[in-house]
């Protein structure tokens, strides 16, 4: 039996992918996004006490929130080296500042979506008066200026990185023999990720310039910018569809 990566199973099969083989930077990059995980739930410490044992079944869901925004920065990464393989200086040093990146992400991503979590929770089902001190009571406008900025500067990064090794690929076009389809599909993700990176900027510019004031107006506005992805990515995704459709029929 073929190993299941070389079936291809739920890929495109109209790309011709060039990674099968899987590289020591691959592998490399597995165990990082492997040590991403485990900080992950590690953030969380040991319950010895009932009261510790809810907290922990309280953390559930943030760490469930974080790993899903992982796995989605992983496949992004599998799938960019599975269609082409490359293994040049650029691509290590780009892919080397992706998982750094992703390492000191991990952190803000976690307080962050705690925080939220319990946020929208106070406010749906009522808010606990020690909500501020589950956070050292130290949740004020400059704090909060450095979490969303800390947040929205990682996931910026991130993205652009993911950016950036799409555009080495579409500049190795030659060389890697991409026919039309492959082009196009390089260059869609190219974009694809470039949007995701601009979300999180547009969020850091508000939450760093205070645009809407200090108060809880403009941490609010930078929060809900995120709310923006479903819509970009379903329109981006309708209008990719349709030029595909005109182009390759």
């Amino acid at each position: 039996m073929r190993n299941l990566k070389d079936q291809l199973v739920g890929l495109d099969p109209n790309f011709k992918y060039r990674g099968l083989n899987q590289t020591r930077i691959e592998t490399f990059s597995d165990a990082v996004f492997a040590v991403a995980f485990t900080l992950v739930v590690l953030s969380s410490t040991v319950p010895e006490t009932f009261d510790g044992l809810r907290k922990s079944i309280q953390d559930i869901l943030p760490s469930f929130i974080c790993i899903v925004l992982i796995v989605v920065i992983w496949f992004q990464h599998y799938v960019f080296f599975l269609r082409y393989g490359l293994q040049n200086t650029k691509t290590v040093s780009v892919n080397t500042l992706l998982i750094f990146l992703l390492l000191i992400y991990v952190y803000p991503l976690k307080f962050l979506a705690r925080f939220l979590v319990e946020l929208y929770s106070g406010l749906i089902f009522g808010m606990p008066d020690n909500f501020m001190d589950n956070f050292g009571g130290e949740m004020n406008s400059s704090n909060m200026t450095l979490l969303m900025t800390a947040y929205g500067a990682g996931a910026t990064l991130i993205f652009m990185a993911l950016t950036w090794l799409y555009r080495e690929a579409f500049k190795k076009r030659e060389a890697l023999e991409l026919n039309e389809y492959e082009l196009f599909a390089t260059k869609v993700s190219l974009y694809q990720n470039l949007l995701m990176s601009t979300i999180p900027f547009i969020s850091t510019i508000i939450a760093f310039f205070h645009p809407f004031g200090y108060g809880a107006l403009n941490f609010g506005i930078a929060g809900f910018i995120y709310m923006l992805y479903p819509p970009v990515m379903i329109t981006f995704g309708y209008l990719v569809k349709k030029k595909s459709k005109q182009i390759f029929g």
